[in-house]
């Protein structure tokens, strides 16, 4: 189960980007995605976050029963919540970005606008640009570990008393790798702002 999944290890504010390696009578094995594990020891409480393409969000609870160069082994695993699947993960932001709207390089129009949630799959903007629906938005936007072209067509809109006009946007022709990329994004921000909200 969870076979090569992405999984997000954490102890305290210690976190470690891996995937499943194996998960068998109730151990698993993540391996370490840049292969540094400094900070982890055994006996560690830690919880582990798989990113499940069926199930989604899938939380267990256990402590670390062997920290190895590359990986570790995480025992007494204990499910403690499926919280909603890949598709429904965004996190609210305000990233200001800029693009083009436009199918053809000759016709495209530079834009800016603010990107107030997103997730793997869409994403929630802010502008005064005037939009039409089935208008597509083509942009980079920065994860952190990388900025990400994106190709975004508007499926609603909805006026707001600021002047502006917010857009709901899905992403069209969107590579896996980069989906992957959104969704880690969307899962360590939402953790930042869990422990902002924690040390508030």
């Amino acid at each position: 189960m969870h076979d090569l999944a992405r999984c997000v290890l954490s102890a305290g504010e210690r976190v470690l980007d891996g995937y499943v390696v194996a998960f068998i009578d109730g151990t698993m094995t993540i391996g370490a995605e840049d292969g540094a594990l400094a900070g982890f020891r055994d006996g560690d409480d830690v919880e582990v976050l798989v990113l499940d393409p069926v199930r989604g969000e899938v939380h267990y609870s256990g402590w670390l029963v062997r920290v190895g160069p590359t990986t570790v082994q995480v025992g007494e695993l204990e499910l403690t919540a499926v919280l909603q699947k890949r598709q429904a993960a965004r996190v609210n932001i305000t990233q200001i970005c800029t693009g083009v709207v436009g199918a053809a390089d000759d016709d495209a129009e530079p834009i800016t606008f603010m990107v107030l949630d997103i997730g793997a799959h869409g994403m929630r903007i802010a502008t005064t640009a005037a939009l039409t629906e089935s208008d597509r938005v083509r942009f980079g936007f920065p994860t952190g570990a990388r900025t990400i072209a994106l190709d975004a067509e508007v499926v609603r809109s909805q006026p707001t008393h600021s002047g502006s006009t917010q857009y709901g946007c899905r992403f069209v022709g969107l590579r896996e790798s980069d989906s992957d990329a959104l969704f880690r994004y969307v899962l360590h921000a939402q953790g930042a702002q869990r422990r902002t909200r924690l040390m508030s």
